[in-house]
């Protein structure tokens, strides 16, 4: 029994080659045919009707000539195949390559040069303590500025005591930095907020909620936002002020794949207004401690070590990197001035894997042309030389229509027979 959707071709060995038709239904024209001729209207699934095929429209030169044909096109493809297999080898190489790129980046081998020439840049300890200030100072800025909004002016300041400092890192089991440089945690550099959740009871108009843009995770691809479909949803003002992107933001997937689950971008600025949906963490670094390309090439550098994968749980087929398990979460921070230097260097070798990898896609869509190239130029007869003692396909083709009709011919009078015979006296 041939499975659901499957459509099988006997094909007559008198009149055609297999390896010929298996070419020939794969030829550009043929499937143009089959294209236009499908049904359904998902892209995803289309039906092509026995009719349709039977009737699909094939050049069948001599069958002597197909056999020639058919040995030409595996001579060529051959060295296709051969091709197609060491570009298809290269995505790997260069995948190993940015892993490669990045852990020599927090190893600190891509600036050791730079920290032999300059051995008395102030250490990343300094930088990290005024980071710890200008974390608490803005956690004042905004409690104090919550309650006032709600009337609640404190007396005096015993409010702050409120304040939770970062969880220390534990760096026993972590890697040795370089000198001068020092693990924290992600809470400590940057301030992370998960989006706001999409839900009914968010209704355009009330408690003056406007349609505002929103980046979800579908819009968060591995080191760049696609954001050519953006939805929309309502936020007030004081959500807008809350949720609103400003460039040089972080967006980190909170669900997604377990591979995918913490891959992150920079949102650059151009759109007004952009928010965030629940399915994203937006990282905002201080101002003292990690730059923006920075803080990304480490997250870079977690998804390519399974970091984010491992600190998240996994629920079927869907890893959640949620905030209490993002902050912890280990972070190499370098002097100030080295950071830049890492970025440059880093993203100059990026972009050359990046280069490498646009070539080698379009080097696989040239070797796909070439074998449709190859097809039309074969089922136009132009591949190999015509043999005029070869017996001409029409005079072939003319035969079996014959053998084809007297083999109706006689079936006919047969099942003709069984009939009559079941209709004689003493028949049930």
């Amino acid at each position: 029994m041939l499975p659901d959707k499957i459509l099988r071709v006997l094909p007559n060995p008198d009149a055609i080659d297999s390896e010929f038709l298996v070419h020939a239904l794969r030829a550009p024209a043929v499937r143009r045919y089959f294209e236009q001729g499908a049904s359904g209207t998902s892209d995803s699934m289309r039906n092509l009707s026995r009719p349709k095929l039977a009737g699909a429209p094939l050049w069948v030169p001599p069958l002597a000539e197909q056999r020639r044909i058919v040995a030409r096109i595996e001579t060529l493809t051959a060295r296709s195949r051969s091709a197609r297999e060491a570009l298809d080898a290269i995505p790997a190489l260069l995948e190993r390559l940015r892993s490669a790129v990045l852990a020599a980046a927090f190893r600190g081998d891509l600036t050791a040069d730079w920290r032999e020439k300059n051995p008395d840049e102030e250490p990343a300890e300094e930088s990290l303590k005024r980071t710890r200030a200008e974390r608490r100072r803005r956690w004042e800025e905004a409690e104090l500025a919550r309650m006032r909004a709600k009337g609640k002016a404190p007396g005096d300041d015993r409010w702050k005591e409120r304040y939770e400092e970062p969880a220390p890192v534990d760096a026993s089991e972590l890697p040795e930095l370089p000198e001068g440089w020092c693990w924290t945690t992600i809470d400590t550099v940057g301030h992370l907020l998960l989006g706001r959740r999409r839900a009914p009871e968010y209704v355009e108009g009330e408690d003056g909620r406007v349609l505002r843009p929103y980046v979800r995770v579908a819009n968060v691809k591995r080191d760049r936002l696609d954001l050519s479909d953006v939805l929309q949803m309502p936020f007030n003002d004081d959500e807008l002020s809350l949720y609103r992107l400003e460039p040089g933001d972080i967006l980190l997937s909170e669900g997604q794949s377990p591979e995918l689950v913490g891959q992150s971008a920079v949102y650059e600025g151009g759109h007004e207004n952009l928010c965030i949906q629940a399915t994203v963490h937006r990282f905002r670094p201080y101002r003292c401690g990690a730059s923006t390309e920075y803080a990304q090439l480490v997250f870079l550098h977690h998804l390519h070590t399974g970091a984010f994968r491992r600190a998240a749980s996994v629920t079927t087929n869907i890893a959640h990197l949620t905030s209490e398990r993002l902050r912890p979460l280990a972070f190499p921070l370098a002097p100030i001035r080295e950071q830049a230097l890492i970025s440059t260097r880093a993203r100059r070798a990026l972009e050359r894997s990046k280069n490498i990898e646009s070539i080698v896609k379009q080097a696989s869509r040239s070797l796909g042309l070439q074998d449709q190239r190859l097809l039309t130029r074969a089922l136009r007869g132009e591949l190999v030389p015509q043999d005029p003692n070869d017996e001409p396909a029409t005079v072939l083709l003319e035969r079996l229509r014959a053998e084809t009709a007297e083999n109706s011919r006689i079936a006919n009078e047969t099942s003709r027979r069984h009939e009559t015979a079941s209709r004689a006296p003493g028949k049930s």
